[in-house]
């Protein structure tokens, strides 16, 4: 009897734990799939920006001077991405920690290499947001 009862709640826990192992499946592979689309219509975007500038910048210089800004500045955050890919990440603090006799002297590069830390853990943010302003200052009439 005990037998058979333990035989039926070892099925059922089975049961169970496949049941839940495809709706894990299922979740991450809609995730995947959501991430896979949000990649693809952000590239999308990225190019239909790309062409929005060109056609700015041919407005405003020749059509080879704006072909050569846009490769020029693709090129720049490509170097910039892989110098900051070739950078090991590191767990701790945005600063090092000083000794308190060079930190009292030297506050100003102190708050310099804070500041170009965030920059450098923000790099793509900002390298958006300057193509955005750079888009929105080319387009505008004078």
């Amino acid at each position: 009897m005990f037998s058979l009862l333990r035989t039926l709640l070892v099925t059922a826990a089975v049961q169970q734990g496949a049941a839940d192992a495809k709706r894990r499946f299922r979740r991450a592979m809609i995730q995947f799939s959501l991430a896979i689309l949000g990649g693809l219509l952000a590239v999308g975007g990225v190019i239909f920006l790309m062409v929005a500038l060109h056609d700015a910048l041919a407005f405003r210089f020749d059509p080879l001077t704006a072909k050569l800004i846009c490769g020029g500045g693709m090129f720049a955050l490509a170097l910039v991405a892989w110098l900051i890919a070739r950078q090991p990440f590191s767990s701790g603090r945005i600063s090092r920690e000083r000794p308190a006799a060079a930190a009292s002297v030297d506050i100003a590069a102190a708050i310099g290499e804070d500041i170009g830390a965030a920059f450098s853990r923000n790099a793509g943010m900002l390298a958006i947001g300057a193509f955005v302003a750079g888009l929105l200052i080319a387009t505008r009439r004078r």
